[in-house]
C-alpha cells in the first residue's frame, strides 16, 4: 500500500476516476441492470483501487478495473438471484455534434436498432462487444476480465459482428 496518501497516488486515483467511471458505469448497468447497483458497484471498484499502488496496476489498470467490476457485478446478480436488462432510457444515447435533425433521427433509429439487435445475442457475445466497443478494450485485455481465451474472445465478437451485419442487412 505504498505511495497511498500520497499527491502521486491522490493524482492516479483522479485520472482513473475522470477516465474509466463512465464507461463502467455503462459496463456495470448493462451487467446488473440496475442503475442504483451499478453506481454501488462502481465505487467498490474504487474504493478496493483505493488499496492498490501504482507499480502493481502498471499496465493493467484497465483490465483490472473491468475484472474487478464484473466480479462485483456477478456477486450481486448471484445474491439477488435475477437477471435484468438495462432499461433502455439509462444507455447512452448517440451524441451528434451537427445540429442536422434528420441526421440525428436517422443515427438514433439505428442507434436503438443496434441495441435491440445486440441484446438478441447471447450473453458471452454480449458482453465481448460492450467490452471492445463501449469499454475500447483489447482482445487481450477482454480475455483478462473474462477469464476466456484470447482466441475465444475473437470467435465470439467475430460471430456477435457476424449476426449484427446480417440483421442489418434484413432491416
Amino acid at each position: 500500500m505504498g505511495g497511498e496518501g500520497s499527491a502521486e497516488h491522490d493524482r492516479w486515483l483522479r485520472d482513473a476516476l475522470e477516465r474509466h467511471e463512465g464507461p463502467l458505469m455503462r459496463y456495470a448497468c448493462r451487467l446488473v441492470g440496475d442503475l442504483e447497483q451499478a453506481r454501488d458497484i462502481v465505487q467498490e471498484t474504487f474504493l478496493r483501487l483505493c488499496r492498490e499502488t501504482q507499480a502493481n496496476l502498471d499496465g493493467h489498470l484497465t483490465p483490472w478495473l473491468y475484472r474487478v467490476c464484473r466480479s462485483r457485478a456477478l456477486d450481486f446478480k448471484r445474491k439477488e438471484g435475477r437477471m435484468r436488462e438495462l432499461a433502455e432510457d439509462v444507455a447512452t444515447p448517440f451524441v451528434s455534434h451537427e445540429p442536422l435533425p434528420d441526421y440525428r433521427a436517422e443515427a438514433r433509429d439505428d442507434h436503438a436498432a443496434v441495441t435491440r439487435w445486440l441484446s438478441t445475442l447471447p450473453t458471452n457475445q454480449q458482453e465481448v462487444v460492450r467490452l471492445k466497443f463501449q469499454g475500447g478494450l483489447s482482445y487481450k485485455e477482454i480475455s483478462e476480465v473474462t477469464n476466456l481465451t484470447v482466441t475465444n474472445v475473437g470467435f465470439l465478437l467475430h460471430t456477435a459482428i457476424k449476426t449484427l451485419r446480417g440483421k442489418m442487412v434484413e432491416a
